[in-house]
């Protein structure tokens, strides 16, 4: 049971934090991504508190990456631990990370990383919950941003972490703020938790610029260096990119100071190779007063549109209407995407882990399949739900462009929508204990 406490500074900032991004709503039901380290027990602790006050549904999730042997098995068992003195549920995976890393022939660190979203997004899916919640903080993003400026990334690099990420399944609710506050937080609260021995050593990136670069420039150049990082991180968040497109937030441009405007939309051009004349800025920026609806050519083929709360930079060649039939199991390709229908070997336990993936009972479909584009009048039964909802109504709630919901492909069988590909599966066609025989449906989309 949550008790009634709060702690005038941290307690206050991520309720605003929340408020301003819109990640947490009054009843929703939320999954903390709880490690057992500092930074994941201070936000269950708060989003406990919170959850007396907001009447919130809270669950843990843990994954042991098995990488540090009983150090790793202690922290299961910290986990399990503060699951029961808290009365959360908890659910718990235990994965194979270093053969992971083998098998996909990637970093430890990347494979912990898919494995840890993965399961997440799966028990988000199968436990019917609004999000999970992620500690990430504000120098965890300090930290992203210098790692990303020294490997020459662009616009989205400098953005560093967002607060949300996988169609806002995953929230980060600490972002805004740093380890000292989190660490007085812990102190006042007298929380106890677990130190990862791995943090301790500099033969990780991450860990060098958080040991040795960041402590240097706090020192040598500025001691407001993290927030200073966080700062400018927030400036390029307002170009985001999405499926190939830039999306400007038109509110957060306006707030801008006019030369840091032309900045955002001179490097949001350069990302899609498009030349950043004076000209082609001004006519972009020229659409913050334009009627919604109005387009401007910004060449090299290239557009931009203004939306209701957006500017879009999207291609000319955009699609307005496509239709393939899949007369049986097989693939769709086009320039914009690629979707795959196949029979699986075996029955699935799960569902997708990805977006890009979904399962489905193949006893509910019937070939041909139609892959087409939305039209208006659409509307299908979300997975978890049992109403029926207009697909319009769908991308409105996840803030869709009109390009790119006509890049959409839809799946229909016997005129029923199977799957919103990338976005949404129908409940009527999941699979369930009793599925015998299941469809694989991927999706690929293509800049």
């Amino acid at each position: 049971m949550a008790k009634v406490y709060r702690s005038p500074a941290l307690y206050e900032g991520v309720k605003r934090f929340i408020r301003t991004n819109d990640l947490i709503r009054r009843g929703n039901k939320v999954f903390v991504a709880l490690s057992g380290g500092i930074d994941s027990v201070v936000l269950l602790d708060l989003l406990s508190t919170l959850s007396a006050e907001w009447k919130l549904e809270i669950g843990i999730l843990h994954v042991n990456h098995l990488l540090r042997g009983k150090e790793s098995d202690t922290d299961e068992r910290f986990v399990r631990s503060l699951a029961t003195r808290y009365g959360f549920p908890l659910a718990v995976a235990r994965v194979e990370t270093k053969k992971e890393a083998a098998k996909k022939r990637i970093s430890i660190q990347e494979a912990a990383r898919n494995l840890r979203y993965s399961f997440f997004l799966i028990k988000k899916s199968e436990l019917r919950a609004d999000a999970v919640a992620t500690a990430h903080n504000a120098n965890d993003n300090a930290e992203t941003v210098l790692l990303n400026l020294f490997r020459g990334t662009g616009i989205d690099g400098l953005a560093g972490i967002p607060v949300r990420r996988e169609n806002d399944s995953i929230i980060r609710p600490l972002l805004f703020a740093t380890r000292a506050e989190i660490a007085a937080y812990a102190q006042e609260r007298k929380l106890r938790y677990r130190e990862d021995s791995s943090n301790k050593s500099d033969k990780y990136s991450r860990n060098f610029l958080r040991r040795n670069v960041i402590p240097l420039l706090e020192r040598r150049v500025n001691p407001s260096i993290v927030q200073v990082l966080t700062q400018s991180s927030a400036v390029f968040r307002i170009a985001s990119e999405k499926e190939g497109e830039i999306l400007f937030d038109k509110r957060e441009l306006k707030e801008l100071h006019p030369y840091m405007r032309q900045m955002v939309v001179h490097e949001a051009l350069l990302r899609k190779h498009i030349e950043p004349s004076y000209e082609r800025i001004a006519i972009v920026l020229s659409l913050l007063d334009a009627e919604k609806g109005a387009r401007v050519d910004c060449g090299d083929g290239w557009r931009a549109e203004n939306e209701a709360h957006q500017i879009l930079l999207t291609r000319r060649d955009a699609p307005s209407g496509f239709s393939f039939l899949l007369r049986e199991e097989g693939t769709v390709a086009t320039d914009f995407f690629s979707l795959v229908v196949r029979k699986c070997a075996d029955i699935p336990n799960k569902l997708g882990a990805h977006s890009s993936t979904e399962y489905i009972d193949a006893r509910t479909i019937r070939f041909p399949m139609l892959v087409r584009s939305w039209k208006n009048g659409d509307s299908f039964v979300p997975l978890g739900m049992k109403r029926m909802k207009k697909l319009s109504d769908l991308f409105v709630d996840l803030k869709i462009s009109r390009s790119k919901k006509n890049r959409i492909p839809i799946v229909e069988s016997d005129g029923k929508i199977v799957w919103v590909a990338g976005l949404r599966l129908d409940d009527r066609y999941k699979i369930t204990s009793t599925t015998t025989e299941a469809y694989k449906l991927s999706l690929l989309t293509h800049e």
